[in-house]
């Protein structure tokens, strides 16, 4: 079962690639969720999406910490991603949602950072198989 991810689920923190001289600490997803035509709390229900006809979502940028100067590299402000993984089924509006288990990914590199939560409408459950 996953639940649906929102601009303020937020991720894991990760190293720049080697030699890591980058931190980059966990982050709100950020960016510009999709709205969609379904319904949910008397609102439009907003997804972290990619765009119909893209393959990720662009989220907010995370802001570094130098950990290592000694190389006389500066850090860039860290450009993540989201290519929704756990869904490949439930498409909302042509779109496949991020959810629970999902990564957001440094474009720069480095290691996933896995979605920790909150997560938003704790009823709406994707992949639950639930009869009612």
């Amino acid at each position: 079962m996953a639940f649906l991810a929102s601009i303020e689920t937020i991720d894991t923190s990760s190293a720049s690639p080697v030699p890591s001289v980058c931190l980059y600490p966990a982050a709100p997803i950020g960016g510009a969720p999709m709205p969609t035509k379904v319904i949910a709390g008397g609102q439009p229900l907003m997804i972290i999406a990619p765009p119909v006809g893209g393959t990720q979502y662009v989220c907010a940028p995370t802001i570094p910490i130098p950990v290592d100067i000694a190389f006389g590299t500066t850090c860039q402000p860290g450009v993540r991603f989201i290519r929704p993984t756990v869904n490949t089924s439930v498409i909302i509006n042509g779109m496949l949602p991020a959810v629970t288990g999902d990564d957001a990914q440094l474009l720069l590199g480095g290691t996933p950072r896995p979605l920790t939560g909150p997560f938003q409408h704790p009823t709406i459950i994707i992949g639950s198989n639930l009869t009612p």
